[in-house]
Order: structure tokens, then C-alpha cells, then sequence
């Protein structure tokens, strides 16, 4: 489990000091998917930084599985708005620049999850491909497969889909949710689209203004329902989550 107590980020602006985050308290269930939204400004990809190890400058406890948080002793995945490709590395070597990071050998088992992972996200045949060759929904792909290949204990991602047009969007959105029902890999991500937290978040966190707190945290109906964009309950918990959304501004 993912613990965050009281934690609050600030930061020097001359000689004022800004505060930027919290207090956040939140308990992240392992296996589970969150959707982080709320205002811009509000702290969101700040929250994120904190929690993958960027930010280190912080006050409050987050813990994972019971030890403080370590990004040297534990693997945690993250996925930032341009994906994070090395773009002097090509594909198969971007998959694997986790395991290499963490000098973990391939043994024949991981290499049939690589490839398993790889052929369901539909890029085995991309192996040898440098970034500047891929499409937007392509470079997607290979950050998705190199944070599932690298099977971490927590993955967060900055608004991952917010590059592609609308139908890659949908398409990566359901290409995540396949390979996650596979592995259920504890997730938090950040967006700015309700209906993406409707569809891709089993719980839905959030957040007021700056600094943002938690205002609401709502156990979705709707994940994993087939068809869910044509179901008349989708417009529904859109239309609330919008009203919550707006009142939480106004915090």
C-alpha cells in the first residue's frame, strides 16, 4: 500500500514562500487505478514528482509497502507528458532501459513477458525504430510497454494520452486498461479529462485549487464496463463529477 500523510510542498519565490501542495492524506490500495484531476495549477504533477522520487524537498510521510519512499530500493514506473524516450536509443532498447537502470538480467521469463507485452501493445515489429520515426500514439505504446515490462510496485503517469488526437487517444486508453487487467499494477494518473478518469480510474481523486488537497474521492461504477461510453451512466457520473469539480475549485 501507498501511505501519504500530511504531505505539503512549498517553494522559495524570492523571499516568499509559495505554498504549492497539500496537505494531501491518501491511502493507495495496491492493485487499484487512480484518477487524479482537478485545476491547473493546482499541484497535481507536483504530487506526482514527489511520489516517483523527482521532488525530494517536502513535508508529511509517504510511504510504500510499509518503507519510506525509495526510488533506488523500489520500482516505480513513470510516464511524463512526453513520454520520456531517449531519443539516441531505439525502441527495444527504450523498453529495456529500466532493467538496465536497475541491472536486472532477462531471463527467459522475463523475456516472454517482453514479448508478450510488446505484441499486445502491437510494437514487436518497431523494435529497431529510433523515436523521431513514431508516431505520437506509437512513442505511447513503448512508454506504456516499458513501464509494464519493468512490472514496477507503483506506476504513475502525467497525463499520458493528452498528445494524441482523439481516436489514438481512445485507442491507447484501451490498449493501458488490456495490458493492466493482465498484470493490475497500482497506478495513479494525472488528466484533465473527466471522461478519461471515468474511464480509465477505478477510484477518482480530487483536488481543489492551489494548493491542492484531496476535496472528494469517489469509487467508480463504471471502470472496466463494457461499452462504457455508450452507457447512460456515464453521463451521469460525468455530469456529477463536473459539479464536484467546480465546487472543489471554489475551496
Amino acid at each position: 500500500m501507498l501511505e501519504i500523510e500530511e504531505l505539503s510542498v512549498g517553494y522559495r519565490s524570492g523571499k516568499k514562500m509559495i505554498h504549492a501542495l497539500g496537505p494531501i492524506n491518501l491511502k493507495i490500495t495496491p492493485g487499484d487505478i487512480y484518477a487524479l484531476i482537478g485545476p491547473s495549477g493546482c499541484g497535481k504533477s507536483t504530487f506526482l514528482h514527489v511520489l516517483s522520487g523527482i521532488t525530494k524537498d517536502y513535508q508529511g510521510k509517504v510511504t510504500l509497502k510499509g518503507e519510506g519512499l525509495d526510488p533506488k530500493k523500489q520500482d516505480i514506473g513513470f510516464i511524463p507528458q512526453n513520454f520520456g524516450l531517449l531519443p539516441w536509443k531505439n525502441v527495444q532498447k527504450n523498453c529495456r532501459l529500466s532493467l538496465k537502470i536497475k541491472k536486472q538480467n532477462i531471463d527467459p521469463l522475463l523475456a516472454e513477458r517482453m514479448d508478450y507485452i510488446m505484441d499486445k501493445l502491437n510494437i514487436r515489429s518497431l523494435q529497431d525504430r529510433y523515436p523521431r520515426e513514431l508516431s505520437g500514439g506509437q512513442k505511447q505504446r513503448v512508454a506504456i510497454a516499458r513501464a509494464f515490462i519493468m512490472n514496477p510496485d507503483l506506476l504513475l503517469m502525467d497525463e499520458p494520452f493528452s498528445a494524441l488526437d482523439a481516436l489514438t487517444r481512445e485507442e491507447a486508453q484501451e490498449l493501458f486498461i488490456d495490458i493492466w487487467n493482465q498484470y493490475k499494477t497500482t497506478t495513479l494518473f494525472v488528466t484533465h479529462s473527466i471522461e478519461e478518469a471515468i474511464y480509465m480510474g477505478k477510484k477518482i481523486v480530487i483536488m481543489s485549487h492551489c494548493p491542492g488537497t484531496v476535496v472528494e474521492i469517489i469509487d467508480n461504477p463504471l471502470f472496466n464496463t463494457e461499452n462504457l461510453r455508450e452507457n447512460e451512466e456515464y453521463l451521469k457520473l460525468s455530469t456529477h463529477l463536473r459539479n464536484v469539480v467546480k465546487k472543489g475549485w471554489k475551496i
